[in-house]
């Protein structure tokens, strides 16, 4: 697998920008992208990710035996929280690039490969960005091509695995703003918990969808970050977006 972008530069931007924004704006404050968390719980729960996925990698883990060693780490206290999540952003980018991409890795969607741990690391400090960016206030928009292929990463890698019901109709998924090239266009023609059929193609589905690489994106991770446009069965496209276990 290979990225159209470099998942391990944007990851560290990202990461830093996440802890710049709570040196400036405080661990208390509320994030109101995510539903009940303080700036503190983001920063912990980011700093966790990346320490994680940091063992899984420096650790050759390859099973689920393997992974059973992961220590349990007790919550940071906010004294030294900023500074852990430092370490953890620098010792996962670190190991990310000195790790050959095509190393075969544990990963929950199955034994994958450092790439795909680079790609989930960019796509998820990426949202995580644009939530904390809505407590400083300072406008963020996710790049486009980034965004678009986390589009395709949530339809193939996410979704399948963590849905609750079957999608009971055909979606049709348009970036307004990516290239012919980036071909940012979804048919999704089934989606269940077990697998997903779906072409990177122009279609006419049950519902179609429409709006900014970056607005796409966050629309399907939960958040509200720019006008999406719903043509079709608008019932249809709410339980696309609603109809899994976690996000």
């Amino acid at each position: 697998m290979s990225l159209p972008y470099d998942a391990t530069s944007i990851l560290q931007r990202d990461g830093a920008d996440i802890i710049g924004a709570a040196h400036r704006m405080g661990l208390d404050v509320d994030v109101p992208s995510c539903d009940g968390w303080t700036m503190g719980d983001l920063i912990w729960h980011v700093s966790g990710v990346w320490t994680f996925w940091r063992f899984v990698v420096k650790n050759d883990v390859t099973t689920e035996e393997e992974l059973s060693k992961y220590p349990e780490i007790p919550r940071v206290a906010d004294g030294m929280l900023l500074d852990w999540a430092s370490t953890a952003l620098n010792g996962l980018h670190a190991v990310l690039t000195s790790t050959p991409p095509h190393k075969e890795v544990w990963t929950w969607a199955g034994n994958a490969d450092v790439w795909w741990i680079r790609r989930r690391m960019c796509q998820e400090t990426a949202v995580h960005r644009w939530d904390s960016e809505q407590v400083t206030g300072d406008p963020y928009e996710i790049w486009s091509l980034v965004a678009a292929d986390g589009i395709d990463e949530f339809l193939n890698v996410f979704a399948p695995g963590h849905r609750t019901e079957p999608l009971p109709g055909t979606v049709h998924l348009h970036c307004t703003d990516t290239s012919p090239e980036e071909n940012g266009e979804w048919m999704i023609h089934s989606l269940d918990e077990r697998s997903i059929e779906v072409e990177r193609t122009h279609a006419k589905g049950d519902a179609a969808i429409r709006g900014t690489a970056n607005d796409l994106l966050l629309w399907l991770w939960g958040r509200d970050a720019g006008p999406v446009e719903i043509l079709g069965d608008g019932a249809l496209a709410a339980n696309l977006r609603a109809g899994y276990d976690g996000s």
